[in-house]
């Protein structure tokens, strides 16, 4: 009971603070409601979402560029000389061709002896098997 009578008190109040709020709005002029948004919005925009901006970097530790020091002007001591290995040879796969006559093709793996081209007119039945050709 005590619930419902709460119940119904903060729902009159609700209703009534919305009827003032409309009446309001609408005895309100155009330049009053303008000013009233304008006065809501802020100055500045605030940050942009995404990560802290780091330490900015600064000079990296070790030596500085230039002429090594301790070292005396003068003619650069000769270097060593490297032996270079010979490059590697290519090695070159032979695969197999297609059983086809006078094709350089390689074969198809699920050909059966023919390369993709003429694997295709075998299935269609225009050239013979590839033991045939291979005979």
């Amino acid at each position: 009971m005590v619930k419902k009578k709460l119940e119904k008190v903060i729902s009159n109040a609700a209703e009534n603070f919305a009827l003032e709020i409309v009446k309001a709005i609408k005895s309100a002029t155009l330049q009053e409601l303008i000013a009233l948004q304008e006065g809501t919005k802020k100055a500045k925009p605030g940050r942009k979402p995404g990560r802290k901006p780091g330490p900015k970097p600064g000079r990296k530790p070790g030596r500085k560029p230039g002429r090594k020091p301790g070292r005396k002007p003068g003619p650069k001591p000769t270097a060593k000389k490297k032996v270079v290995a010979a490059p590697k040879k290519r090695v070159v796969k032979n695969y197999p061709k297609c059983a086809f006559p006078d094709c350089n093709k390689n074969r198809f793996p699920r050909g059966k002896g023919f390369c993709g081209e003429h694997f295709n007119l075998f299935k269609e039945g225009k050239i013979k098997d590839a033991k045939s050709y291979k005979e």
